[in-house]
């Protein structure tokens, strides 16, 4: 690497401000098989320009960009900072030629890799590539990662996932709503939506007929492999490791699903690393919920400047002397469903997990939890209680990320309104502050009267009014107890040793708080529901200690890290179109529904999901988003509608697109498919 020669900087309150931005748009990179993915590029404005190239690589659509979250802002940043920032739509979506039939095909690593070795060859790249993403994008960054291409040298990966069966399709092993309520539909949507009429002259109806003609929505995959299989394990990035050269910053949040991949990554990764976990939602830093915000553009150029270019961006502040861990250790916030701010401080640790000591707490009779202590000569009495599964308990438990499409909502409420469809177990008042930092851990001697059950395991934090805040779960599958790939029945009547991880976390509970673990039988709004009756017992005393294993902290000995502030401030309240988000029950027909609309400011997203306390074994989701993209005399809706519904047998699901052009009808198909419910 070498520093950019023709580089000349101006301060703008401390920001570089180096150069005027020229865009060119849906440039096209030509692929072995003569298919050609569309790229807009943001590069300096200057004579004979050579400097690194950074890659954003998308099924989102390259000019998409979200009323709430305003990331088009970020690809001129980074080229008044003197890169290329070239921001390509994947195959088959967007403005780029192709198909595309499933999600994170092995073609698209093909396709980046092709696409970074094109970066590199231009007259205006020095040959140093950085990739950056958030969510799939960030996947599709870390899967080229590990096939460690020499122009690669710098990734910045925010809210990936890195398993898509345990993270996105089945945590635990059961469905997960969010697959059939938001992405099925929205990617119904985007993926048969039209490329650029202005783009590809005569040729693009053809271009766009082909997408028509040979895409398949995505939600099918999720259907037809319910179970983990070559089709999950081709798509697995929790492996190869140590194949990564590129130097990795990672970005992720408390209140988004992909925390525990994020820090899983980091911790395996071989290469210069560096990660950061705020509070957030499925967003990046700068724009996210709950607050407080980060200026993490300014970071990710940090990372940049010293992997592609070797320099620091303040010297005064160069990135080898700073701690390679962040994490922002959430204190008592009162719940909401809506929430724009978490109380807390940023920690900094050199390595993760932080060195830690376990405090175990044992399950014992009448719902308490009592510390273990050396030469405690009171055990807790062996005894055992029991909950009776309830396929609607979890309604208080949020609905993780969702907080992106409208800010700060779906999250998780006071957990009392599902405490006493559960067992609760609870210490007594705390005597001084407990800092939790790591992976808690349950151990567990768990029965039930069937097969095929679930577990929903919440750690709490419970203030002295009452009020409980959740700071941690698990949920399993109890047929996916020793591997997700190899499901199996329980024994009725079998007792189980479990050894539950639950979320990692970074939590101080406050001196005269009580920490709570909560045991259910359903995550409602997270997980399709198990379709057996059962009784659960879970088991206590000596031979069959079930307890919770604390990670403790004690002070860093570090000091905090010196941020630059959001330059994005919060809109206010009544500034922001509230989501219709609603739960009811019918008490006659004894059902419970959760429906919302949302709107992104690009598309509106409806569900309605339903499940019955009498026969669990039968609900169903009614989806569908609607996409609307406008030219000047020209403006084509899609419709995608998803149907997903169970009995006790079998898992069905349809999908239907319809498309308009200018109100006519031009196109629309429908596609099903069903799978066998075998083992959840």
């Amino acid at each position: 690497m070498r520093p950019i020669e023709n580089l000349e900087l101006t301060s703008q309150e401390g920001v570089r401000v180096a150069f005027a931005v020229r865009v060119i748009k849906n440039l096209r990179i030509q692929m072995a098989d003569g298919i050609a993915l569309a790229a807009d590029l943001h590069m300096p404005e200057a004579p004979g320009f050579r400097g690194p190239a950074i890659i954003e690589y998308t099924p989102y659509h390259k000019g998409n960009n979200a009323a709430y979250g305003p990331r088009a802002t970020r690809y001129p940043f980074f080229a008044s900072q003197g890169y290329v920032f070239v921001n390509v739509d994947i195959r088959g979506t967007g403005d780029s030629e192709g198909f595309n039939d499933s999600p994170s095909s092995p073609q698209e690593v093909q396709d980046s890799l092709a696409v970074i070795r094109w970066c590199a060859e231009q007259p205006w790249c020095d040959g140093n590539v950085g990739m950056i993403g958030i969510s799939y994008t960030a996947g599709v960054c870390y899967d080229a990662a590990r096939q460690a291409p020499p122009e690669l040298k710098a990734v910045v990966l925010c809210q990936m996932c890195s398993d898509w069966y345990a993270g996105m399709a089945c945590p635990g092993g059961s469905l997960r709503l969010f697959a059939m309520e938001n992405f099925a539909p929205l990617m119904a949507a985007y993926n048969f939506a039209p490329p650029a009429p202005e783009l590809l002259g005569e040729q693009w109806e053809a271009v766009w007929r082909q997408r028509l003609d040979h895409s398949k929505p995505w939600s099918l995959a999720y259907i037809d492999n319910l179970q983990d299989g070559p089709f999950w394990q081709s798509r697995l990035l929790r492996d190869q490791h140590e194949r990564v050269k590129a130097a990795t910053f990672l970005i992720a949040g408390w209140s988004d699903w992909y925390g525990d991949d994020m820090l899983h990554t980091y911790a395996k990764l071989q290469c210069p690393k560096r990660v950061i976990v705020g509070p957030w939602t499925h967003n990046y830093p700068e724009n996210a919920w709950p607050l407080p915000r980060m200026n993490d553009r300014y970071e990710c150029l940090r990372w940049f400047d010293k992997y592609l270019k070797g320099l620091d961006t303040d010297p005064a502040q160069p990135l080898e002397r700073e701690p390679p861990v962040v994490v922002f250790v959430r204190d008592y916030t009162a719940p909401a469903p809506l929430r724009r701010t978490d109380a807390g401080y940023f920690r900094c640790e050199p390595t993760w997990p932080p060195c830690a000591a376990t405090q175990s707490w044992e399950l014992g009779s009448q719902g308490s939890l009592s510390l273990v202590e050396p030469g405690n000569k009171k055990p807790v009495a062996a005894g055992s209680d029991s909950f009776v599964y309830r396929p609607d308990v979890g309604i208080a438990a949020g609905r993780y990320a969702i907080g992106q499409f409208t800010p700060g909502w779906g999250m998780a409420d006071d957990q009392r309104l599902d405490e006493g469809l559960s067992l609760v177990y609870t210490t007594p008042g705390l005597d001084r502050p407990v800092e939790v930092i790591g992976v808690p851990r349950v151990r567990l001697y768990y029965q039930a009267s069937a097969g095929t059950t679930f577990l929903s395991v919440k750690l709490c934090d419970v203030a002295p009014d009452g009020t409980s805040v959740l700071v941690s779960k698990a949920l399993l599958n109890l047929t996916h107890r020793d591997a997700p790939a190899a499901p199996s029945p329980l024994v009725a009547g079998q007792v189980y040793h479990l050894d539950l991880p639950l979320q990692a976390v970074a939590y101080r509970f406050a001196p005269g708080h009580r920490v709570r673990l909560m045991f259910g039988g359903a995550d409602v709004l997270n997980a399709w529901p198990t379709p057996q009756h059962y009784t659960a017992t879970l088991h206590h005393g000596p031979g069959r200690a079930s307890c919770l294993e604390l990670p403790l902290v004690g002070p860093s000995g570090l000091s905090g890290p010196s941020w630059r502030p959001s330059e994005f401030e919060p809109l206010p309240q009544d500034q922001i179109p509230a989501p219709d988000y609603e739960v009811s029950r019918d008490l006659i027909g004894a059902t419970l529904t959760c429906s919302y609309k949302t709107n992104s400011g690009v598309g509106v997203n409806r569900s309605r999901y339903t499940v019955s306390l009498k026969h669990p074994e039968a609900a169903s989701v009614t989806s569908d988003y609607t996409y609307d993209m406008h030219r000047p005399g020209w403006h084509c809706q899609v419709y995608a509608k998803c149907i997903t519904e169970s009995d006790a047998h079998s898992m069905r699901h349809t999908a239907q697109t319809l498309i308009t052009v200018n109100g006519a009808a031009y196109w629309q198909k429908t596609w099903s498919t069903s799978a066998a419910r075998v083992h959840w």
